[in-house]
């Protein structure tokens, strides 16, 4: 989506539910007066680094501004977005992702005019301001659930979380179909293996053989041990989806990308 940052127009942010902090990429920071007054730890995917951040920063989107926005740097290298906007600037609104009309909607809080018809309801946990699910994984006629993470700004489909995939020996419970690279944002790059996992259990629906990849990191958020995984844009897209943050519900109802590929 793009945005105006302190009165510059037209910056490119990517919407990111698994992110709880805004970013600017730090190859676009030319283009946006920013003032850099501070540093702190940025915990990315598979490790820790010391980043430098903006304070006091406002950003327009629609009819919405929202002011004293922090706005860390992170180096993305060639990602093709400026920004990244995180829950901290979706907080006090119940915002709907359309992927039909490719649209994202920002409502006020218990706005009478939205159309929950259709969709799931089910109960939003955050954990460490992770916007989480319970959900369940089958292979070999086993049940493995947990709380897992919404992650719209990955592109994956699913990816377990270590402590998860070894507990449960997940490598040898499922067949491996390849592998993956992935970055995070703490610029670290790392491989993990892909499986195909006959069947995830997401809203009260099934979807089958879905590749799933199995994180091996032992720092970072891949490595937590409160949650179970990661479901990615890849598999997220295939719901609409409904996020009320103040009253903790989450609304998903399936669209037109059920079918399509996910390789």
């Amino acid at each position: 989506m793009y945005c105006k940052v302190n009165k510059t127009d037209s910056i490119r942010f990517l919407f990111d539910t698994g992110a709880d902090g805004s970013v600017i990429n730090i190859n676009s920071k030319k283009k946006i007066p920013l003032k850099i007054d501070g540093k702190s730890e940025n915990r990315g995917s598979n490790g820790m680094n010391p980043v430098e951040y903006s304070s006091n920063n406002t950003v327009e989107f629609g009819n919405i501004q929202k002011t004293n926005i922090q706005l860390t740097m992170i180096p993305y290298n060639n990602a093709n977005f400026d920004g990244v906007f995180g829950t901290d600037m979706m907080t006090g609104k119940i915002i709907e992702i359309d992927y039909h009309q490719k649209e994202i909607r920002f409502y006020d809080e218990n706005d009478p005019s939205i159309n929950f018809s259709g969709y799931e309801k089910m109960k939003l946990h955050l954990i460490d301001n992770y916007p989480c699910i319970e959900s369940s994984i089958t292979a070999n006629g086993k049940e493995y659930s947990g709380f897992f993470g919404l992650d719209s700004g990955a592109d994956d489909a699913l990816t377990m979380a270590s402590p998860f995939a070894k507990k449960n020996d997940l490598a040898n419970v499922m067949k491996k179909v390849g592998k993956a690279t992935a970055q995070g944002s703490d610029g670290s790059v790392y491989e993990m293996p892909v499986v195909l996992c006959p069947s995830v259990k997401f809203a009260q629906k099934y979807l089958y053989n879905v590749p799933i990849t199995l994180s091996v990191s032992t720092e970072g958020m891949d490595s937590t041990e409160k949650m179970a995984g990661f479901f990615g844009n890849k598999f997220l897209k295939r719901f609409n989806t409904i996020i009320d943050f103040k009253n903790k519900y989450i609304y998903f109802k399936l669209n037109k990308n059920l079918y399509s590929e996910f390789n």
